[in-house]
């Protein structure tokens, strides 16, 4: 789960960019899959049963994103050179192959940006990216079943955030539904034994190194979860140990009540924190300032929530995240303290260049969540109106209130074609987390075009 350190990394250097290329390339997937449809129509009746045993989905998606930069303490004059527009196009892509006496599946991600930054013609920036999020082979036999290769697996329960998703985390307060994809798959090999209420899951998924510039297995890795349903309740326990014998265990449960209300928990250890920590007894107004090392000692993740659903469909989801590693309020002071001391100190050309060092530093390892206690709450409906859907959630810190709202209203014009836009807004002062965000608005403009067989 990380809010801030994605937009603090995601500086602007000079490289050649055009944003016709961006159109040029939503253009050409369309053209592509204009073009699939009549291919295998032509087919003979010879390969059909090769092609049923083949099945594909494709969604491309094409946003426009405008950016209000904050007078945030990490990003003064905009240090960090941060882009305010963003146009952007991801094709999305599934296929899947029932052969080999099991299943065969691939997701992958094609993605063009074009940033752009309106303090400096500089800023200009294109990037291009083209990833494999999931190839895997799956067979099963009888009440047991075999996978290997890069897959995402989801353990949790909770909406906005799973601390017990230990093989793949894949929620994100921020923007739960990973609306562009960008979430990766965990390389691994597992095997599964299932019973009719129940299933147990041994997982083997090395940290490995695709540019082999190193060691191809970075670190021995394995994890474990047994999962049992007591109707009407689900419960999980899982862990996950690596070769150095650090470890993390815990569970989660949810159930439903009825059809309109259901309940979830997570709970999570972990042995070993490696997180540093501001001193509050060291003197803030200092260029270099030391941050202690933690104690090594273990922590607790926790999430309590719930959704209903009313009969006229709207949905109302609520979450409380509890993480026992954040910051207390007294370190989250000094940490602060200490960034204002570092841009009082820009006007001085003795050491501006040590100053700006210091915040470029700060900026660079500072990531939310940095506090203990959170609130999650989503609204949401499906079709508020005739082919319009309505969603509203909203991700506060309690520790000082500060936090992050987000609105997305979706027209679908068909059931393959929609339109939506996104306003996202941070809240709070500079002496505070979400105050500390180098972002203070953006609107994004989208569209989403999904085909397949």
């Amino acid at each position: 789960m990380n809010v801030i350190r994605k937009r603090c990394n995601r500086r602007i250097n000079t490289l050649p960019g055009n944003l016709v290329k961006t159109i040029v390339i939503s253009l050409f997937f369309l053209s592509v899959r204009a073009l699939i449809t009549p291919v295998f129509a032509e087919e003979k009746n010879s390969t059909y049963t090769r092609i049923n045993n083949f099945s594909y989905s494709f969604n491309l998606l094409t946003e426009g994103e405008w950016i209000e930069q904050s007078s945030s303490l990490l990003n003064p004059e905009n240090l960090l050179q941060l882009n305010d527009r963003r146009a952007e196009a991801v094709l999305l892509g599934e296929t899947s192959y029932k052969g080999f006496g099991g299943l065969l599946e691939a997701d992958f991600r094609l993605d063009y940006q074009y940033l752009q930054g309106s303090s400096s013609d500089t800023f200009d920036r294109s990037l291009s990216k083209v990833s494999l999020h999931e190839l895997y082979y799956q067979t099963n036999g009888g009440s047991a079943s075999f996978l290997a290769g890069r897959k995402k697996v989801r353990w949790g329960v909770g909406y906005a955030y799973s601390p017990t998703d230990l093989i793949t985390q894949l929620k994100n307060p921020e923007d739960p539904d990973d609306r562009l994809g960008e979430i990766k798959g965990t390389d691994l090999v597992s095997v599964s034994l299932v019973s009719e209420k129940g299933q147990l899951d041994l997982i083997y998924f090395p940290e490995v190194n695709w540019a082999f510039d190193d060691s191809f297995i970075l670190n021995n890795r394995a994890g474990m979860r047994l999962y049992r349903f007591f109707d009407p309740v689900d419960l999980s326990l899982v862990g996950i140990v690596d070769e150095d014998g650090d470890w993390s265990a815990g569970a989660n449960t949810s159930f439903t009540l009825g059809k309109a209300l259901e309940l979830h928990a997570e709970y999570l250890y972990t042995s070993k924190n490696n997180r540093q920590y501001p001193d509050p007894a060291t003197n803030p107004d200092q260029l270099l300032y030391p941050y202690a090392a933690s104690s090594g000692e273990g922590f607790h993740d926790m999430v309590v929530g719930g959704q209903y659903t009313f009969k006229s469909n709207w949905n109302i989801t609520l979450e409380y995240l509890y993480h026992s590693s954040g910051y207390t309020s007294a370190e989250f002071d000094a940490a602060h303290q200490h960034l204002s001391y570092l841009n009082g100190q820009l006007d001085n050309p003795a050491v501006q260049a040590l100053a700006e060092s210091g915040i470029l530093e700060a900026a660079s390892s500072f990531s939310s969540p940095q506090r203990k206690h959170y609130l999650f709450s989503r609204l949401y409906n499906p079709e508020a109106l005739k082919s319009l859907s309505l969603e509203l959630y909203s991700f506060t810190g309690i520790a000082d209130w500060s936090g992050l709202v987000v609105f997305t209203p979706k027209y679908s014009v068909s059931d393959y074609f929609d339109i939506y836009v996104r306003l996202e807004k941070f809240w709070g002062g500079n002496d505070t987390e979400f105050g500390l965000v180098p972002e203070d608005f953006s609107a994004i403009a989208g569209i989403s075009l999904s085909w397949g067989n």
